[in-house]
């Protein structure tokens, strides 16, 4: 790299003028920074002190008042009088008086109140309670059972509870006093209560003393306890003398009600160091509220202003100043650079309040801008005068520096001149050649500093090499070889860049060590909370275990039972009798097993996905009916659904027990612009909200009796708010559930999650529908109300969690797992919607289900349902078993003419429906072309296990499919394909199992489909998960049956793909 000589002598003046200014600077910016930092710690330090002062000052002139009045000769005498035995009123007459004219003579406080003490047995009680006689009008923060206003000074509530203590005596001869649990009062160790904040410029507090026998100072005689203002200390709190625009007072004290430290725990003093782990990890509070700054945003979170506690070593300045043990003069530290328990950086000094009565921290705490603001404007002048010197002589170098090399330049052109001779000066094509001397040295320059550059790192990579072998406990350092005489190429030293990397890296690792211990925290946090969750779940295993086990066995009781009767009973309508009973039992064993399926499904990070369309709002009320239908009828239930408009809602609210629901309520309209509720088309997940609902009616019809009430309110609240936090609701009220919450066994959530959450006859990977532009968001509240015995009050709150019941006892009325509300609290957080429970023992439960939906359009009320747009049709489950699983298996078979007994409904529902539409969609019958014989179905079947070829072949023959070829494996099913079709015979149907030996279901069908076979193959597999089914549709396979295999889905499977004799004679006798 080529320097002109004036670009070097301009760099080296310029360079020396900079370390001459940046001595300077550096010189006045450290000096200047000191004194500002020093004057603005020693300012903070000092107004606390004053203010900490003050307030010791104020809680002395309180204890010397009480103190002097505890000394009253009346008092004590009535006292001594008390314990010989005179228990009338008339022996506290005289004391009454004086201690009231005590009170009215507070002078520079402002007491109100006194209560006297005196021994009875182990237990102090309260002989004279005395308001001063000019209390003002206070009213205290509660109020009396009828709703009117407690005044201070009232008879009963008037004195306050919480700032009276409740005396007991202990030990021997009853020499240690409680005035709570682990809180002692003696002389040497009064008790202050409170304070008890009444508005935020106003407190009281109560401080309770022993009052000794004047003529003896070890003889108790009882203990006084007076009730005062804290307005003086809230006044030296709120005085903004001394303070910045951003300084705040702030006193910080313990959470226990006698304001000092667990023993243990205390702050150090002047002899003595204090446990730091013990003390920070104490709960401490602000004592006041703080000052709220005016245009100025709060360093405080709201709850924490208001009272709530955190630990102290969230506050770090505040525990250095309890933890360092202190001089006897100075108690005060100051910290400028430091963050409260928000974590805002704030300049704080901090002072341990000096009072025998409480222990209490004082902070004057400002913003970090604030503190060095001096430091800043400091900052800004130094570099403002650097740089427009530095500016000024860069100017100035330019031109100088080019008139002193003006005679080195004429020298070099006069030198470069001489070099050729006057033959050169011929246009000679030799010589037109030769290069210039100058460029070459130029370019031999620059080939130069490369090629030692390569050689260097040569040498280092030897040099390494060569210490490998050496012991790797001795520090390896990289030697630059010494033998450079002259640093020619020294303005491109990679000493600039080796420090701006190094840097680099230096801020890197201190990030992520910095992230590393915040993520070491954090899977600290994640543990505590996982061991906490993991003892809460351990504690029901036992009597889930205990429940589950009861579940399970008895289904399976019952068809090892009934199989044994069938194997000994001759008699063919006992047998199916005796079958029915074992299907019954096979289905509600199954129920239970998908119930715990789908919740360890939904516990694991197996995230639920939401399927968003557009839907019809009646559609949910039709689904319903149909769905339960058979069930209502079964256990004479009125069972209704509604649409209510808010006109309705007081009626409902106000009916009587015997009343039903208003009249009108189909006609029900929503907000203003949307119409009739049923007309309303909505944009969201149709079956997520299903699936809700079917739990929470299957819940209401199991719980109520016979001849009960269950009914469905569906509301439009209106445009949907962001919620805020709100405080936890009293027990009485409406609980917002927490996560992971239920009561009883579930029946939507048993079936396959593939009936809800797919669409279409494959599974390929497609992009969710874009809600339509411009939508509106509503929230819908579902309600499900029952009759049935209601829930305790005591489990209300634990009902929603996994495997509870309402009844937990081992011999409870009611079987299920307790997963089905736990499943719908996880639906409904994940659509953003809550579930309120509002249950009376005895009279019923009430269930809101409030989920925010976007309003599409209004249908015109002839439009169905069938004509809606991406209504969704599984090739996996139909509404038909949908309808099956929803009723609660019995364990009683039904009679003869009952089974035979189908009203018109049921038989509609057992055919196959479009899941999503109100009304079942039945298909057109189709005409086949005629012909002399129905088509013979040729399938095969690729099935490893025995029982489940059987199974197959005879739920085949029963659809007429004889035809049927049987292969044990996967590599059996493609060689017998194979041969099949070098022969010209075709299958025309194949059913291939997923987990089979030699060769899976999945890869035969791969190599099946590669050799060219073109006809349906339908999967057949237990493992009905997501990922299971995208990887047969993948494959190649058409469709998907899970198993048990039901007969319906075997039925829709041969619709489908097949031409089964049940249809060729359905369309022969149409």
């Amino acid at each position: 790299m080529r320097i002109p000589i004036a670009v070097q002598l301009g760099l080296l003046v310029l360079l020396t003028a900079l370390i001459g200014l940046a001595t300077l600077s550096i010189a006045t910016w450290i000096n200047n920074y000191n004194l500002v930092v020093h004057v603005t710690s020693q300012g903070l330090q000092l107004v606390a002190t004053i203010k900490s002062s003050q307030i010791a000052s104020n809680l002395e002139i309180l204890q010397t008042t009480c103190a002097n009045i505890n000394t009253r000769v009346l008092v004590q005498s009535a006292l001594q009088r008390y314990y010989a035995g005179n228990y009338t009123s008339d022996n506290w007459v005289s004391s009454f008086a004086s201690v009231q004219s005590a009170l009215g003579a507070g002078g520079y406080l402002s007491l109100y109140q006194a209560s006297v003490y005196a021994k009875l047995g182990h237990a102090g009680v309260r002989v004279l309670n005395v308001s001063a006689s000019n209390i003002p009008d206070i009213e205290l923060p509660y109020r009396y059972p009828d709703g009117t206003a407690v005044m201070l000074g009232d008879d009963g509530l008037g004195y306050p509870p919480s700032l009276f203590p409740n005396l007991t005596f202990r030990g021997e001869n009853r020499g240690e006093v409680y005035a709570f649990e682990d809180v002692t009062v003696s002389s040497s160790a009064p008790l202050l209560l409170g304070p008890l904040t009444l508005n935020s410029s106003f407190s009281l507090v109560s401080l309770t003393l022993p009052i000794i026998n004047n003529t003896s100072s070890t003889d108790v005689l009882g203990y006084m306890t007076v009730v005062a203002s804290a307005a003086y200390i809230q006044s030296a709190l709120s005085s903004r003398q001394g303070l910045g625009n951003t300084g705040q007072v702030l006193l910080l004290g313990p959470t226990r009600i006698d304001n000092r430290f667990a023993p243990g725990s205390g702050p150090a003093t002047a002899n003595t160091a204090s446990n730091t782990t013990a003390l920070g990890a104490t709960k401490v509070h602000y004592v006041f509220q703080p000052t709220t700054l005016y245009n100025q945003a709060s360093r405080h979170n709201a709850s924490v202003s208001a009272g709530a506690s955190f630990t102290l070593d969230q506050y770090p300045a505040a525990l250095e100043a309890l933890s360092r043990p202190y001089a006897s003069i100075n108690r005060s530290v100051s910290n400028l650079s430091t963050k409260n328990e928000e974590g805002v950086n704030v300049a704080v000094g901090v002072i341990q309040q000096r009072s025998e009565l409480v222990e209490w921290v004082l902070i004057i705490e400002e913003t970090h801008t604030e503190a060095f603001a001096a430091v800043t404007y400091l900052r800004k002048i130094i570099l403002a005068c650097v740089f427009a010197t530095i500016g000024f002589i860069a100017v100035m170098i330019l031109p100088l520096t080019h008139l002193a090399v003006g005679p080195i330049r004429r020298l070099r052109e006069a030198t470069r001149k001489s070099i050729h001779s006057a033959t050169d000066l011929s246009p000679s094509p030799s010589l037109a050649a030769v290069p210039d001397p100058m460029d070459q040295a130029a370019l031999n320059e620059k080939v130069g500093v490369f090629t030692w550059a390569r050689w260097l790192r040569r040498r280092g990579n030897e040099s390494a090499k060569s210490r490998s072998t050496e012991s790797n406990m001795e520090p390896r350092q990289f030697q630059i070889p010494s033998r450079v005489k002259e640093r020619e190429h020294w303005v491109t030293d990679e000493l600039t860049e080796l420090t701006s990397t190094f840097n680099e890296m230096s801020d890197e690792l201190l990030i992520q060590y910095n992230r590393l211990e915040e993520r070491v925290a954090e899977r600290t946090r994640e543990l505590e909370k996982a061991k906490i969750a993991a003892e809460t779940a351990n504690e029901s295993k036992t009597l889930f275990i205990a429940n589950i086990s009861h579940e399970l066995k008895t289904p399976l009781n019952g068809i090892l039972g009934m199989c044994a009767v069938c194997m000994g009973e001759d008699d063919l309508p006992r047998i199916k009798k005796s079958l029915q009973t074992v299907y019954k039992s096979g289905d509600l064993l199954l129920h239970l097993l998908n119930d715990l399926l789908t919740f360890s499904r939904n516990q694991i990070d197996q995230a639920i996905r939401l399927e968003e369309r557009e839907f019809q709002l009646y559609d949910i009320k039709s689904q319903l009916a149909v769905i339960f239908q058979n069930q209502v009828q079964e256990k004479q239930i009125s069972f209704s659904i509604t649409f209510c408009g808010p006109e309705m809602w007081p009626r409902i609210a106000n009916r009587g027990e015997k009343e039903g629901l208003p009249q009108n309520c189909g006609s029900a309209v929503g907000p203003p612009g949307t119409g009739r509720l049923k007309d309303m088309v909505l944009w969201g997940d149709q079956h997520r909200i299903l699936q809700i609902l079917i739990n929470l009616v299957s819940n209401s019809l199991k719980f109520t009796p016979e001849n009960g009430t269950v009914e469905i309110r569906i509301k439009c609240l209106g445009e949907d708010t962001p919620r805020s936090i709100s405080p936890r609701p009293p027990a009485h009220e409406s609980r917002r559930l927490a996560p992971w919450r239920s009561r009883g066994s579930s029946y939507a959530s048993s079936l396959p999650r593939s009936s809800f959450d797919r669409t279409g006859d494959s599974l390929e990977d497609r992009p969710d529908p874009a809600p339509p532009a411009h939508i509106r968001t509503l929230a819908f509240q579902f309600e499900v109300e029952d009759t049935g015995p209601g829930i305790p009050r005591h489990l209300q709150q634990r009902v929603f969690e996994p495997f509870v019941q309402g009844d937990l006892r081992l011999n409870r009325k009611y079987g299920g797992t307790g997963l089905g509300l736990s499943i719908c609290t996880q639906l409904s957080r994940l659509m953003g919607g809550s579930i309120l429970l509002e249950s009376e023992p005895g009279k019923g439960t009430l269930f809101s289900v409030r989920i925010p939906l976007g309003f599409v359009k209004e249908s015109a009320p002839s439009t169905s349902s069938s004509s809606m747009v991406e209504s969704r049709t599984s090739s996996v489950f139909s509404l038909d078993e949908l309808a099956t699983l929803a009723r609660p298996p019995s364990n009683n078979s039904a009679s003869a003419p009952n089974e035979q007994s189908t009203s018109d409904s049921e038989k509609q529902d057992s055919q196959p429906r479009l899941v999503g539409l109100s009304q079942p969609f039945f298909a057109p019958p189709v005409h086949p072309e005629k012909s002399d014989e129905p088509k013979k179905v040729r399938a095969l079947v690729a099935e490893d296990n025995v029982v489940n070829q059987e199974v197959v072949l005879r739920m085949l023959a029963l659809e007429e499919v004889y035809d049927v070829t049987v292969v044990k494996d996967g590599q059996e099913a493609y060689d017998t394909v194979k041969a099949n079709m070098e022969e010209g015979k075709v299958f025309d149907l194949i059913f291939m199992d997923i987990q089979m030996p030699n060769l899976d279901g999945i890869q035969s069908t791969r190599l099946i489909r590669q050799m060219g076979y073109s006809a349906p193959i339908v999967a057949l597999s237990a493992f009905s998960e997501d990922s299971n089914i995208k990887d047969c549709m993948n494959s190649g396979m058409d469709m998907f049956i899970s198993k048990p295999i039901r007969r319906p889905a075997l039925k829709q499977v041969l619709r489908k793909y097949t031409t089964i004799p049940e249809e060729l004679e359905k369309a022969a006798d149409t």
